[in-house]
């Protein structure tokens, strides 16, 4: 995992690496963090510019999305070499809780069909948090980058 700083050496350099690797054939996670509004849109302009590709935005994970709902997000990106970015992905991040009884499993998102998404994903998931936050030991083996802000 490479953790470079918004607007850094590291991360300009990390800006000329992008172009090679949007031409990839596998899946590269980042995770802005600690954007606000105005920071993630700048990142977000700076990845597609280096890149070519275009930008799909979504509050999947904060709209707690179905997983036909996410599926069909990840097979447009899929299709169109998009680069996803989940805006307030925060949940990722907390601490889980126990569940106390059945019903609470039911009101949730789901996490495992997002990372099923994202494991088989062929292009470049952003995920933006706007807390600097730690990330948990099973978090930070699946990121790629991670970019403070």
């Amino acid at each position: 995992m490479l953790i470079v700083d918004y607007q850094s050496k590291s991360y300009h350099r990390f800006l000329s690496d992008m172009l090679q690797i949007a031409n990839h054939k596998t899946r590269f996670l980042i995770t802005f963090n600690g954007a606000n509004a105005e920071q993630l849109i700048a990142a977000a302009t700076d990845l597609a510019s280096h890149t070519n590709n275009k930008i799909k935005q979504s509050s999947a994970i904060n709209d707690k999305a179905s997983e036909i709902e996410v599926g069909e997000l990840f097979a447009g990106a899929r299709n169109s070499r998009d680069i996803l970015i989940f805006e307030s992905s925060e949940l990722l991040f907390d601490k889980k809780t126990a569940v106390k009884n059945s019903h609470e499993r039911d009101n949730g998102f789901d996490l495992n069909n997002l990372f099923k998404n994202i494991a088989k994903h062929n292009g470049i998931v952003v995920l933006a948090n706007s807390k600097k936050q730690t990330l948990s030991a099973s978090m930070s083996t699946k990121m790629d980058v991670v970019i403070r802000f």
